[in-house]
């Protein structure tokens, strides 16, 4: 069984990581922003989406939009204000492992600042590939192992491993994102060749890489303000994007998998399924019962929880 990183354990509040973090959001939305831009579809999914940080760079481009995310606390306190804003929006709890969606339902798909929680990524774009439509697309963000600093860091270190394709385990037991102080967490930074491996293993096809946060830094932070390092963000991503220096690497992938009969399902519950099974359930207003293994689950709050 996969590990998880599981921020209601700690009640931890994934926005507040954010509140300090203008031009790192902002430098992302910049990117997703064109990547979207031709992009269009039925059934989008937002792969650790949380509190909707970044709905607005897609949710005019798909018909049904849904954010995943193991978080069930967030999702709940989030759920009146994104449906405020995008009336459009599902919101699933659900572990990526085990999604509980039917095959071939996704247009298009996204995952930013989620992938270094990922212990396995295999096992992932796995799950991942079962449920994304044949010429789907889907947009990768991760941790970059082979940032400028990072190498710097190794070559004076003289750690000759540090240069391997294997991801790279952080010391989170300093780092409280999704924990708290002294807990272990999963936190992993890796190399854009081994993501590019295993999503090729998969069927995802590398379409455009990019860069983003390349100006990252503490001490650029108290030199520049906000406006200052983006207006350089924007010239770094369009001139930069081949180097992989960026402490954040985005791939735009296009999943190439054998065809099979594209069902185009309206509502939510026509396209859920058993995560544990995979088998078809029986939904019953907040209740929903798998027919196969008669696991149950229950929308609380507007919000499914199918955390298995």
């Amino acid at each position: 069984m996969n590990n998880v990183s599981d921020y209601d354990q700690f009640s931890y509040d994934y926005s507040q990581y954010w509140e300090k973090r203008r031009y790192e959001h902002l430098s992302e939305k910049y990117l997703l922003d064109k990547l979207f831009k031709d992009k269009s579809g039925n059934w989008f999914l937002d792969v650790g989406g949380s509190y909707g940080r970044l709905t607005s760079t897609y949710f005019k481009n798909y018909k049904n939009p849904v954010i995943l995310d193991y978080s069930a606390k967030t999702l709940r306190a989030n759920y009146e204000v994104l449906k405020g804003k995008y009336s459009n929006i599902h919101l699933i709890a659900a572990n990526a492992y085990k999604m509980p969606f039917k095959e071939n339902v996704f247009d298009g798909g996204l995952m930013v600042r989620v992938l270094h929680h990922i212990e396995n990524p295999v096992e992932y774009f796995k799950e991942l590939k079962r449920i994304m439509k044949n010429n789907s697309n889907y947009i990768q963000e991760f941790a970059n192992k082979m940032h400028i600093k990072a190498r710097i860091r190794a070559l004076l270190k003289g750690d000759r491993e540090f240069f391997s394709k294997e991801p790279y385990a952080q010391p989170s037991i300093a780092m409280t994102e999704g924990t708290k102080d002294n807990v272990e967490g999963i936190f992993y930074n890796f190399h854009p060749e081994y993501v590019k491996d295993v999503m090729k293993r998969n069927g995802f096809i590398i379409k455009k890489k990019r860069g983003c946060s390349f100006l990252r830094s503490p001490l650029f932070k108290k030199i520049f303000n906000d406006n200052i390092m983006l207006f350089f963000e924007k010239i770094f991503q369009n001139t930069l994007f081949f180097l992989n220096i960026p402490p954040s690497v985005v791939f735009e992938t296009e999943l190439k998998k054998a065809k099979s009969k594209a069902v185009e399902y309206e509502n939510l519950e026509d396209i859920l399924v058993c995560p544990n099974c995979k088998g078809n359930m029986q939904i019953e207003a907040d209740n929903a019962k798998c027919k196969k293994c008669k696991k149950e689950y229950k929308k609380e709050d507007n919000v499914w929880d199918f955390r298995a």
